[in-house]
């Protein structure tokens, strides 16, 4: 009965103070001697959100001989902790201790929060030691246990290892199938992840929600829409869409991702349950992504009247917004408003704000916004600068960016090639000389730049001046009919941009057969192809 009342007192703690007023009494009531109660109050000293990690340490620190659950607790804890690489640190020491004594072993328990720790901290290494303990000490039966193993492996990206494990064990839970989706997704595998949902179908085991966010999510990155609503439908047999935050979170990021940002909105206005902070962010990206600004900011503003605080996605969803519409000081606004809500802006915000500034053609407040950055300013800050620099020509700006940039260290080709079209837009073409000096010397070769379309469900590849096409002498034909119905149009090329001393013609030439050109002019053959063969016929994408 001492035992139940303890425990349940155990249980009862919420501060941290009542935490350390029990660890008293058991000291003084000789309670600590219970390995029992001594682990239970180590654990929840340890892992408890008003804990001590540190406090809990200490505690160990003055067991005389520490037993297996007494060390989980710690482990435990620091799997869970800021610092989970220190986990793997203690398992050590336990394998170690439990070599010499037998009150101190290694169990399944063990193995498993150690695993979570490397999940968290990528301990690629470490996964690979605590596998061989498992097959050693005989835990390979436990099908938890290999579900997480699998897991870890699948979260430092190791696919090899996780698609192995998964074919050898002899029992796979929904947990085991989930974990393996969601590696798949993560590691750019969608097409694989799917053939996996439907195998898990196809085996009678029954989708959980973590199961169909992961399908979803592989038909987000593939842009299959029509596989995502497949899984939804299904889902929707058992389940309510309606009810269910998380799912109806993954199914609106998934229409939005694929380009149904209406269909999105539907799934967003239909939800009956109380939206997360995460369904309006993924709604207000979906929005900003596709250019309809307006809409995006219509929720950002409805946001905290639903009793929803905005947090730092909140925040660069709406920048995106701003940025994508030109909304200068709307996006000033927002950004300057962050502070007041408890939000500190990160790199991606600023990377936001320099960016909408610049496109602006307010360089210079650009450039005061990144040496105003508390943090050091990100390489793509410069950069998008020196991209802005060289769309409005300003040729002091874009020296001073291609200089920071320089200074970190950076050697991109296609920093050169902008500070070249700048010089090359003012006819500077000794400083243009001097940048391709430069680049040799440095090493730096230019990427050509590749161009890809989708027809007939065959992908297309296309560089500049490219002859390697079956057809590339009727793409030719197909940009040249082009050219000269636009040129009746009032077009004139931008030859500013040709990095040569050369004549406008010649220019103009070099200019024509650009690969984003031959793939659009491919994609119009196929058009016009596909329209005398019978409407609708041809894919383009």
């Amino acid at each position: 009965m001492a035992r139940v009342y303890m425990e349940t007192m155990i249980q009862k703690c919420v501060t941290f103070s009542q935490i350390k007023q029990l660890q008293s009494h058991f000291l003084t009531a000789g309670h600590f001697q219970s390995s029992f109660l001594r682990s239970r109050l180590l654990e929840r000293c340890a892992i408890s959100p008003f804990g001590d990690l540190s406090f809990a340490v200490k505690i160990f620190r003055h067991i005389p001989k520490p037993l297996t659950n007494d060390w989980n607790a710690i482990i435990r804890g620091f799997a869970g902790s800021s610092h989970p690489s220190l986990a793997f640190s203690w398992y050590l020491s336990m394998l170690q201790r439990s070599s010499s004594s037998a009150i101190c072993r290694v169990d399944a328990l063990t193995c498993s929060f150690t695993l979570k720790a490397c999940a968290r901290a990528l301990c690629c290494s470490a996964m690979v030691q605590i596998h061989c303990q498992i097959s050693r000490r005989g835990f390979s039966a436990d099908a938890l246990l290999c579900t997480t193993l699998l897991d870890a492996y699948s979260k430092n990206g190791d696919l090899i290892s996780a698609l192995k494990l998964f074919d050898e064990m002899p029992v796979r839970d929904v947990a085991s199938w989930n974990a393996l989706i969601a590696g798949l997704v993560a590691g750019n595998r969608a097409s694989e992840a799917l053939e996996l949902y439907k195998r898990m179908e196809m085996e009678g085991i029954r989708r959980s929600d973590v199961t169909v966010v992961a399908a979803l999510g592989a038909c987000s990155h593939l842009g299959d829409v029509k596989e995502g609503e497949k899984i939804l439908h299904g889902y929707n047999k058992d389940a309510k869409l309606d009810h269910n935050v998380i799912v109806s979170n993954a199914a609106i990021d998934m229409y939005s991702k694929c380009g149904f940002v209406d269909k999105a909105f539907q799934v967003f206005e239909q939800f009956t349950g109380k939206k997360s902070v995460v369904t309006w962010n993924t709604m207000i990206t979906g929005f900003a992504v596709h250019g309809e600004a307006h809409r995006a900011l219509e929720i950002f503003e409805k946001l905290e009247h639903n009793g929803i605080k905005p947090d730092d996605v909140s925040y660069l969803a709406a920048l995106t917004a701003c940025r994508h519409a030109g909304l200068v000081e709307y996006g000033m606004a927002i950004f300057n408003n962050m502070a007041c809500n408890g939000v500190e802006p990160n790199m991606k915000h600023y990377g936001c704000v320099v960016d909408l500034l610049s496109r602006a053609g307010r360089l210079r407040e650009a450039h005061d916004i990144i040496c105003s950055m508390s943090m050091v300013p990100d390489p793509v800050l410069w950069q998008s600068l020196l991209g802005a620099a060289e769309i409005h020509n300003n040729v002091e700006m874009a020296e001073i960016a291609s200089r920071k940039i320089k200074e970190m260290g950076v050697n991109n080709d296609g920093d050169f090639v902008l500070l070249s079209n700048v010089y090359a837009a003012q006819g500077r073409w000794k400083d243009v000389g001097q940048v391709r000096d430069d680049m040799e010397r440095k090493q730096v070769k230019k990427v050509p730049g590749i161009s890809y379309i989708e027809a007939k469900g065959t992908i297309h590849q296309f560089h500049n001046s490219d002859k390697s096409h079956e057809q590339w002498r009727e793409i030719y034909e197909k940009i040249n009919e082009i050219r000269f119905k636009i040129r009746e149009d009032g077009y004139v090329a931008q030859t500013g941009l040709v990095l040569h001393d050369i004549g406008e013609e010649e220019k103009e030439n070099a200019l024509c057969y650009h690969s984003e050109k031959m793939a659009v002019a491919y994609g119009l053959m196929m058009i016009d192809g596909a329209d005398e063969e019978s409407p609708g016929s041809s894919s383009i994408s």
